[in-house]
């Protein structure tokens, strides 16, 4: 194998770690990202008392 060849083959694996780790980066913060919103979700509706949304939302 020759030298441009090797190199070649290292950034190739070096990307595609690079690639990976993003993606589950991106996919970690998007669960948090929904369970933030979600908790938001349910602190603005309870917080609400004048409004009684319960009987509107599933929870």
């Amino acid at each position: 194998m020759d030298e441009k060849t090797k190199k070649r083959l290292i950034h190739i694996r070096d990307a595609t770690k690079v690639n990976k780790q993003h993606a589950e980066d991106y996919k970690r913060t998007s669960v948090e990202r929904h369970k933030r919103a979600e908790l938001q979700k349910k602190a603005e509706f309870y917080d609400n008392r004048s409004i009684d949304y319960r009987k509107h939302i599933r929870w």
